[in-house]
């Protein structure tokens, strides 16, 4: 093997060459849809002050009231039972809600043309004695080829800059037309989904309102109990008992008149 000989080729290409990259930007936004359904009733008028004052008693001591203000509020498993002390009335709400998302693109593409000169030298080896059966022509048509590759692979790189300003230029503006888009189509939805949990909520709030019932007629029942005792102690009733059997109360006592 004799000393090897190097052959280097010079090429150059004009670029004069329009392109095109299309842009995409995806927007996801979620928010949660709420549908409620509400009955007011106001207490039966013949239930006296005493009794009143005692249920707030009862109420404040009882395992699941909370008190804000006016308001008692009990936690039902889809919303609440409340009792407003002013308007001496009883609220049972059920409220539903449900997490909604809404995904859009938008879409651009962007246009211009690639000018200027490359130019790329590459190079080829052979040897004297024709070591390996490559010739000087092998040679130069291997520096050709590694010439022309590197043209090309510049002008790969000219069109991914090109790509890539676009794609920095014009992000703010499509980013926020994909979110806009995906937030007034959430709106869309938000409303649809809230009217659907509405209608929802206003079947349920039958059963809702048995079993809330239940719950606050139990406390004004306490509070009636209380409320009886105490205007018997007051009066010094004698023979007092009590009872209850199957929801039932049954509360006896004497008083000399």
């Amino acid at each position: 093997m004799c000393n090897p000989r190097r052959v280097e080729v010079t090429a150059s290409r004009q670029l004069d060459e329009a392109w095109e990259h299309e842009m995409r930007r995806l927007a996801s936004v979620s928010a949660t849809a709420v549908g409620e359904a509400t009955v007011r009733e106001a207490l039966d008028d013949s239930i006296g002050a005493p009794t009143l004052a005692a249920l707030i008693e009862v109420l404040d001591r009882t395992e699941g009231w909370e008190r804000d203000g006016n308001v008692f509020r009990f936690a039902l498993d889809d919303g609440y039972l409340a009792y407003h002390i002013a308007e001496q009335e009883l609220e049972i709400t059920v409220r539903l809600s449900d997490e909604v998302r809404a995904e859009a693109e938008a879409v651009a593409t962007a246009r211009g043309r690639l000018d200027g000169t490359l130019t790329a030298t590459g190079t080829g080896t052979y040897y004297d004695d024709l070591w390996g059966g490559i010739t000087e022509d092998d040679a130069a048509r291997a520096a050709e080829h590694n010439a022309q590759q590197q043209l090309e692979g510049g002008r790969r790189e000219r069109l991914e800059a090109e790509a890539a300003a676009a794609e920095a230029a014009n992000d703010p503006q499509l980013t926020a037309e994909a979110r806009g888009r995906a937030e007034e189509l959430l709106r869309q939805r938000i409303a649809e989904r809230t009217e659907a949990l509405r209608a929802q909520a206003m079947e349920q709030l039958a059963a809702a309102g048995i079993h809330a019932r239940t719950i606050f007629y139990r406390a004004l029942g306490e509070a009636i109990r209380e409320a009886l005792f105490a205007y018997a102690r007051a009066n010094n009733a004698e023979g007092l008992t009590f009872s209850e059997r199957d929801g039932v109360v049954d509360i006896q006592f004497t008083m000399r008149v």
